[in-house]
């Protein structure tokens, strides 16, 4: 549990707030005393989501049927209030160990065990059911151990039976390795949803692994959609009713009252295996002596004393705002991290960026980076200077490692840009996260950084992962095909990368196909299969551009008409020769094309005299990102900052972040940062971004409040 932050309130509801149980995008979750004295997990919604039209409506709804859960093995909802500004729900607090960090100290359950957690589980499930609720993310570190047996918890995207799911383009709604493939696929979910989770947590409890295998999130939905479970080593008993729990088809699993009839009623004594009981009753001990904190107090302000966070805020936008005005004269300011002369000297927090400074996208991240120092050091309400230090990591794992080392041993380094390839950067998390250093990942893409909640970094991008999305907006929105076919392309899976980023995208429009391209076959074949269909749109998924150019001719000789399109790890010389008309999705934007970052473009052409490269503006904002959580957290500690950056969405010139909760990834739906390009001429040429996609889209402003 971490300690309150000085923006967060004393209560909440007449609940005292003692301290924070979890972050994310979408709220904040408390440990709090209820009015009655009780332990309560209060989670508050930030206020932005609550401005969705009818979020109220459903939220209350579901808070009222979460109400209903009255089974032992369930947390039902204690109090909520769905009209406050930001709105929130107490649930009862159960002290005790999740199950996912229970498997990762002890290892796979013995067959006695896991048989009484099923029973626990399914009872839980059918009081969810009954309630008229899908849980929708049955997961290991949603299940929680507590001494008198386990309880199902984290209903924050159940969905009520029959409810439309609040998805975006490209969204899937769950956590790969437990969820459906009917969840995978982006498809209307009921209780056989869960159903397939729970046999996914059995088979990971009894075995020690998960039954659809470890990796990317985009490889394992792909296994989950096309490849049956691996089962390997579950006790015989089991086999016959976990695979019938994992069935691809809804209807032919079980039902959960089928599956209370299996297991039987749980039984308390001994449920857990050996040595976790400890564990359990350490864990709960923790919170039973806690007090709570009074109230705040307010007081007359010193005048002396820092600006207030609000105030801070206030005179940023008001330097963004003087400096738009002021046209092209403002980025004539001084040696990037020199302090304003003629007034007291502010405190210095240094802001570092690692990559390989030989290379040009490194280079043009550095430059952006030193355009957002000055722009920064400019600001007459700011409360601390910055300065940009630069590491060089020679393009490897090795040179990354070291070089972030000797960045986090300085005190004054209060954040760290990883500018680098998906072969360096992951050399500099562990580093990082030992230090306590926040790490901001501006292009790495690479399924070796999915884990980024259990670390000290931040990916400021949207990601292979979540699928191709201007290209599937552009799909939905514009050209409505009658049929698409997503061609997985496995070379890029020998490759240590997940080949199916496409699996996990919602395309509204006609039917959807799938063919797997072998990594030593070519695609003649599959391109005179779709010689019949010639229309047919094709998203090619996959990243390697000398394959990607091998599909295009191969599409090109077969008379294919329909759209084309991947993403932009498919941009290499090869392709971009052979790709002519492809649509692209990227993760970067154009600065010089995109009317959302033209101040920054001339300033960039002001200071550099040339157009900015790919990745400029994101390197922009992510120093501005960092100086804006460094403003929230006054004189913290460096080891906040990634939790202060988490606290609320900030709007930068590129995208808007805002965090997932559950995996801490950027939300990659309204201005979530995806960008669509056409190949034409031999290069990628910008279009627009993914927001404004399509007829219906609203026109932009500049953002570019720098």
């Amino acid at each position: 549990m971490d300690r309150l932050l000085p923006a967060d309130p004393s209560s909440i509801g007449g609940h005292r707030l003692v301290g924070r149980l979890g972050a994310g995008g979408m709220g904040v979750v408390y440990l709090a005393r209820s009015p009655h004295g009780a332990w309560v997990a209060l989670k508050v919604i930030r206020e932005e989501y609550a401005d969705d039209p009818g979020f109220h409506a459903r939220f209350r709804r579901e808070t009222e049927l979460g109400s209903r859960l009255a089974g032992p093995w369930t947390v039902p909802v204690l109090a909520a209030d769905a009209d406050a500004r930001s709105p929130w729900l107490a649930t009862a607090y159960v002290p005790g160990l999740p199950l996912s960090e229970a498997l990762a100290l002890r290892g796979p359950w013995p067959h006695p065990q896991v048989r009484a957690l099923a029973a626990a589980l399914a009872a839980a499930l059918a009081d969810v059911h009954r309630a008229g609720l899908v849980h929708r993310d049955v997961k290991p570190a949603n299940v929680l151990l507590a001494a008198d047996g386990p309880r199902l918890i984290d209903f924050g995207i159940a969905r009520a039976l029959g409810a439309t799911a609040l998805t975006t383009d490209g969204s899937v709604i769950g956590s790969p390795g437990y969820l459906s493939p009917e969840q995978a696929r982006g498809t209307t979910v009921g209780p056989p949803a869960d159903v397939f989770s729970l046999g996914c947590v059995l088979a990971r409890t009894a075995t020690g692994l998960p039954p659809f295998g470890t990796g990317g999130a985009a490889a394992v939905l792909y296994r989950t959609v096309h490849q049956e479970p691996d089962l390997a080593g579950l006790p015989e008993d089991l086999v016959p009713v976990l695979r019938a729990c994992l069935s691809k088809d809804p209807a032919g699993r079980p039902a959960v009252d089928a599956l209370r009839a299996e297991f039987g009623d749980f039984t308390a004594a001994s449920w857990l295996p050996e040595g976790l009981p400890a564990l359990v009753a350490d864990r709960a001990t923790g919170v039973l002596d806690l007090p709570v904190p009074d109230p705040t107090a307010l007081s007359a302000p010193d005048p002396g004393a820092a600006p207030s966070r609000r105030r801070l805020l206030v005179a940023s936008a008001a330097v963004g705002v003087s400096a738009v005005g002021a046209g092209t004269a403002w980025w004539r300011w001084g040696r990037a991290g020199a302090p304003t002369a003629g007034r007291r000297p502010l405190p210095v927090r240094t802001v570092a960026m690692l990559g390989d400074l030989s290379t040009a996208v490194v280079q043009a991240q550095v430059r952006g980076a030193r355009l957002a120092v000055a722009g920064h050091n400019a600001g007459a309400g700011r409360t601390f200077d910055l300065v940009l230090r630069t590491a060089d990591d020679r393009g490897t794992a090795a040179g990354s490692a070291a070089a972030a080392r000797r960045l986090v041993a300085a005190p004054e380094v209060y954040a760290v840009i990883g500018a680098g390839t998906n072969t360096a950067v992951p050399a500099a998390v562990p580093v990082c996260t030992g230090a306590g250093v926040c790490l901001l990942i501006t292009r790495a893409d690479t399924d070796a950084l999915n884990a980024t909640h259990t670390t000290s970094s931040l990916v400021l991008r949207s990601t292979r992962s979540a699928g191709p999305g201007s290209l599937v907006k552009y799909l939905n929105w514009v050209v409505r095909p009658a049929r698409t076919v997503v061609v997985h392309d496995l070379a890029d899976a020998a490759e240590g990368e997940a080949t199916v980023l496409a699996v996990t995208v919602s395309l509204e429009a006609g039917t959807v196909d799938s063919v797997a391209v072998a990594a030593g076959d070519g695609f003649t074949e599959v391109a005179q299969a779709l010689s019949a269909h010639p229309d047919t749109a094709v998203i090619f998924a996959g990243g390697v551009p000398d394959r990607a150019a091998a599909c295009a001719r191969a599409l090109t000789a077969a008379g294919h008409r329909g759209v084309r399109g991947g993403d932009e790890h498919i941009l290499g010389a090869s392709f971009l020769k052979a790709g002519t008309g492809w649509w692209i999705s990227t993760g970067y934007c154009d600065a010089a094309a995109d009317p959302g970052t033209r101040a920054f473009a001339t300033a960039y052409r002001g200071r550099h005299r040339t157009a900015p490269p790919p990745w400029a503006a994101e390197a922009y904002d992510a120093v501005r990102y960092a100086a804006h959580g460094l403003a929230g957290l006054g004189g913290g500690e460096r080891d906040a900052l990634r939790a202060e950056l988490l606290r609320e969405p900030w709007q930068g010139i590129t995208r808007r972040f805002s965090y997932e909760s559950q995996s801490q990834y950027l939300r990659t739906g309204t201005d979530g940062g995806w960008f669509l390009y056409r190949v034409a001429g031999g290069e990628a040429r910008f279009e627009a971004r993914h927001d404004d996609i399509g007829e219906n889209a609203r026109t932009r402003g500049s953002r570019d409040a720098v």
